[in-house]
């Protein structure tokens, strides 16, 4: 017999040629009707055999075939993959009793005019997202799989709002350039999205486009509604970023309404409604980006009231500490500013994720008195330190967006820092870059207000890509902090280095401070400080230390900062 191909990846037969054979049960090839021109062997060599001209596990399925066709005196057909969207259709029909005529097609074309058809009736022409038509079948699959498992699953519904050019209205093309980018970060949170895996439902998720301004989310499996909280929480508050088309920056509102399985609905029809319904709940709820339908929103309300009763009875009995952050000069290693961080006490957090007590705490209005908690424990530390000595110390205070726009934060700050007798200039406030940009939309009136009290503001976690440079250069900022996700890759990678390269010049060049969080090793702070960046934390200079911890250390420190005037 002729030897197999060597090559496990040989095709099939060159498509569009129908191939017709006469061939015994043994595979050995006795006519040749039809065969390419190709594929012809010399006449001198050794007999065709089906080894010849399929590779080696299809040859041995035609062989069966073959056998079972002979045994049966039935025509029979096979349709053969070739692994890479074509194939063959090969029909048997018995010729005495040994021999048996092959004929096989090309399918190719009819595969790729089927995927195609496929393609256009299941794909989002503009986001390349699959319809909802595709993700209602995903789901009813989803459903099967997890009502046999008693599993469970969820289903995220996002509706972006009216998109908002302060103004200015978008073109079609333009809106639909928003709706790219929109769909691109919606996937690019999500864990395998759109992977083609019918097998393992647990280890991919589905986005697509159901409406003009809709995207739907399938989780195919999840613990609790938490898992389903987390991801829409932080799908929303990514989607909600600005959008830059060309010259422009789009303002989009983001609203999520959150469907369970199987409390909320026992089909994909239904779950894909009440998911949809919450989500129009939170369209007109002025509260909460996002919404569980109303099956579960009772139980969530009652976990949310204990939570906040938590958070409201460690207030009163001042269960919450500080824990503080150096920020340290390179050259000289001196620390010359101190970051307050909140720990939320034991009793309140739990097994409860930090960010859903933080999401309840905004959403019941407890950040201000929290915050202001923060503000006054913060300033009394830095009277103790700088009382006992350390009076070049500075402090650095997060600062949130609900503080930010809340009424009279200028005068409730002043009055801290009086009753505390600190100076304005002493103290950092630290605000998020999107938090910056919301700024920009009200010319800056917080930021100005604050900036003429005395105090510096500080953009936190800057090179996220919201806030752009003509806000930057107008904002009344006075220092920038990179994000510590392009600090972490600085050493290794070229890209990361460019992003700081770019901040740290852009700084320089807008009369800016600069420092880098998040910095772990020598040679990322090297790097940096060869390209201008003076100021670093991170755990290479300390973890967060509790208020003894904190005084200890500035206490074993030299005479104290020698160049705390690169503050100022």
């Amino acid at each position: 017999m002729a030897e197999r191909p060597d090559d496990p990846q040989q095709s099939l037969p060159a498509k569009q040629d129908a191939i017709i054979l006469i061939v015994r049960q043994d595979g050995f090839i006795d006519a040749v009707v039809e065969l390419p021109e190709s594929q012809r062997k010399d006449p001198d060599q050794d007999p065709y055999t089906v080894d010849d001209l399929w590779p080696g596990d299809v040859a041995d399925r035609i062989r069966e075939s073959l056998q079972r066709t002979l045994r049966d005196r039935f025509t029979t057909g096979d349709d053969i993959e070739d692994g890479s969207g074509g194939g063959q259709e090969i029909l048997y029909i018995p010729q005495g009793r040994n021999r048996v005529m092959m004929i096989a097609r090309d399918l190719s074309a009819q595969k790729a005019a089927l995927s195609q058809a496929r393609k256009i009736a299941y794909t989002d022409k503009v986001t390349g997202l699959p319809s909802r038509a595709l993700l209602l079948h995903e789901l009813h699959q989803v459903i099967d799989v997890q009502r046999l498992r008693q599993g469970r699953a969820a289903v995220l519904c996002l509706c972006a709002g009216q998109f908002d050019d302060h103004g200015y209205t978008l073109n079609s093309l333009q809106q639909d350039e928003v709706l790219v980018q929109l769909a691109s970060r919606l996937t690019g949170h999500l864990r395998g999205s759109n992977v083609d895996n019918p097998d393992d439902y647990e280890r991919y998720s589905i986005a697509a486009r159901t409406d003009f301004r809709q995207f739907c989310v399938v989780l195919p499996s999840i613990e609790t509604g938490e898992d389903a909280e987390s991801v829409v929480a932080r799908l929303v508050d990514d989607l909600s970023k600005p959008v830059q088309v060309g010259a422009r920056t789009i303002s989009v509102n983001i609203n999520a309404g959150v469907a369970l399985f199987p409390q909320d609905g026992n089909d994909a029809a239904a779950l894909f409604e009440n998911a949809s319904a919450a989500m129009e709940d939170a369209r007109t709820d002025t509260t909460t980006d996002y919404k569980f339908h109303s099956g579960t929103v009772r139980l969530r309300a009652l976990q949310r009231l204990d939570l906040e009763l938590e958070l409201r009875a460690a207030l009163d009995q001042e269960l919450y500490t500080l824990n503080f952050l150096p920020i340290v000069h390179y050259e000289s290693g001196d620390t010359i500013a101190m970051e307050a961080l909140l720990r939320w006490p034991e009793t309140v957090i739990g097994t409860q994720s930090a960010r859903k007590v933080v999401h309840v705490a905004e959403r019941t209005g407890l950040i201000l008195p929290i915050g202001e908690w923060v503000m006054r424990h913060a300033c009394q530390q830095l009277h103790r330190w700088q009382k006992a000595g350390h009076s070049s110390m500075r402090l650095a205070i997060n600062l949130s967006a609900q503080e930010l726009i809340s009424d009279d934060i200028v005068g409730r700050l002043a009055r801290i820092l009086d009753d505390e007798k600190i100076a304005p200039s002493d103290v950092d406030l630290e605000i998020k870059e999107h938090i910056l940009f919301r700024e920009a939309l009200r010319d800056f009136e917080t930021c100005r207000a604050l900036e003429d009290l005395g105090v510096r503001i500080v953009v936190d976690d800057y090179g996220l890509g919201t806030c752009s440079l003509a806000h930057l250069s107008r904002s009344p900022v006075s220092a920038l902090k990179i994000d510590n996700s392009i600090v972490a890759d600085v050493a290794t990678d070229e890209r990361s280095l460019a992003a700081c390269a770019g901040a740290i010049a852009l700084a320089r060049e807008l009369g800016l401070d600069v420092m880098a969080e998040g910095v772990e090793s020598e040679d990322q702070a090297r790097i940096l400080a060869e390209r201008g960046c003076e100021l670093m934390q991170g755990f290479l200079y300390g973890s967060p230390m509790t208020e003894d911890e904190t005084m200890a250390k500035l206490d074993s420190d030299a005479a104290g900062p020698t160049n705390y005037e690169t503050l100022r």
